[in-house]
C-alpha cells in the first residue's frame, strides 16, 4: 500500500435501522446522542459515518465521506471474526496536482478495521464499507498498481472469496476504460486491471461457504441506474469485486455503490456516468 501521513480523526457513528438504498440516502438524524446534527455530507460539512447491523450474518455497514483535504479515518471495530471490504466509491479521485494521490477504503490497523478517505483536491470523495462476520483463512492484503502484472491473491478453494478493500489514483480512474478488479481462472485468484495513468487497488480474501453469483453493471455517460444483484432469503451479502470509470466529479452520489433494499430484499448496485461495477454475492 502506498504510505500516507496518518492523521486520525474520529467522528460520530450513527446506528441506522435499515440499510441506505442507492448512492445517497436521505439525511439521517442522530437518534442516540441528542445532538440533532445531520451527518449526511455536503460542501459545508466535513465527514459522516453511518453504521448498520442486520441479522443476516453481516458484520456492519458503513459510509464515510469528506470534502476536507488530507487523510481522515475512523475505527469501525474489531478484526476478530470480521473482515471488511469495499461496497462503494463516490466522488472525485482526480489529484489537484501531478504526483499526488487520492484513495479510499478500509485497512487493518492495531487489531481493528479502519475506514478512510485521503485526497488533496478539496472535492467530495466517499467510500462504503461492508463487513462480514468471518475471518476464516483471511489472506494478507495485496496491492496492484498500473503497469504491474496481475498480483496473485491465493489459490482457488471451494470457499475462498476475494474482494476489493481500497482504490488509489494519481491520474488513473479518470477515464471510462480504467478499472481495477479481482477474478479467478479456476486455479488462482488475481488482482489487476488497466489504467491510463497511475492508480491501483488492494484486495483481501476470506472463506465464505457459498457463491451466490456475480454481476457487471455499466452506466451510460451521462446516465445512471440501480439494478438488482442477489435476492436475500437470509444470510446473503454482496460486495465489490471490481470498479472502474471516470471518478472526477465532486459529488457524493456520483460513483458505484452496493446497498441492501429491505423493501424488496434484494441487494442492489447503483452506477452513474460511465462508471462500472463488478459485484459478487456470498452466503
Amino acid at each position: 500500500m502506498r504510505m500516507v501521513r496518518f492523521t486520525r480523526k474520529l467522528f460520530l457513528a450513527v446506528p441506522l435501522g435499515l440499510f441506505a438504498v442507492g448512492c445517497g440516502g436521505d439525511p439521517m438524524m442522530d437518534a442516540g446522542t441528542g445532538t440533532g446534527e445531520d451527518p449526511t455530507p455536503s460542501a459545508a460539512e466535513d465527514t459522516s459515518l453511518a453504521s448498520s447491523e442486520q441479522a443476516i450474518g453481516l458484520g456492519g455497514t458503513y459510509w464515510w465521506g469528506t470534502t476536507s483535504n488530507g487523510f481522515t479515518s475512523t475505527s469501525i471495530g474489531t478484526a476478530t471474526g470480521r473482515t471488511c471490504f469495499l461496497s462503494g466509491i463516490q466522488g472525485n479521485l482526480k489529484p489537484a496536482t501531478a504526483g499526488s494521490w487520492s484513495s479510499a477504503g478500509v485497512f487493518l490497523y492495531g487489531g481493528g478495521w479502519e475506514m478512510f478517505v485521503s485526497h488533496n483536491n478539496s472535492k467530495a470523495l466517499s467510500t462504503g464499507i461492508q463487513c462480514l462476520s468471518t475471518a476464516t483463512n483471511r489472506t494478507p492484503e495485496v496491492s496492484w498498481y498500473q503497469g504491474q502484472a496481475a498480483k496473485l491473491l491465493g489459490a482457488v478453494t471451494s470457499q475462498r472469496r476475494c474482494f476489493l478493500t481500497q482504490v488509489e489514483a494519481a491520474g488513473g480512474l479518470t477515464a471510462n476504460a480504467d478499472y481495477v478488479r479481482v477474478w479467478n481462472d479456476g486455479l488462482n485468484w488475481y488482482l489487476g486491471g488497466t489504467m491510463a495513468a497511475a492508480g491501483g487497488g488492494t484486495a483481501v480474501c476470506v472463506d465464505v461457504a457459498t457463491d451466490q453469483g456475480g454481476w457487471l453493471w455499466i452506466a451510460g455517460n451521462p446516465g445512471g441506474f440501480t439494478a438488482n444483484l442477489a435476492y436475500n432469503p437470509g444470510g446473503v451479502a454482496c460486495l465489490l469485486s471490481g470498479i472502474g470509470g471516470n471518478f472526477s466529479t465532486s459529488d457524493f452520489s456520483d460513483g458505484v455503490s452496493i446497498d441492501y433494499n429491505s423493501g424488496t430484499r434484494y441487494w442492489e448496485m447503483t452506477v452513474t456516468n460511465g462508471k462500472r461495477g463488478w459485484g459478487n454475492c456470498v452466503n
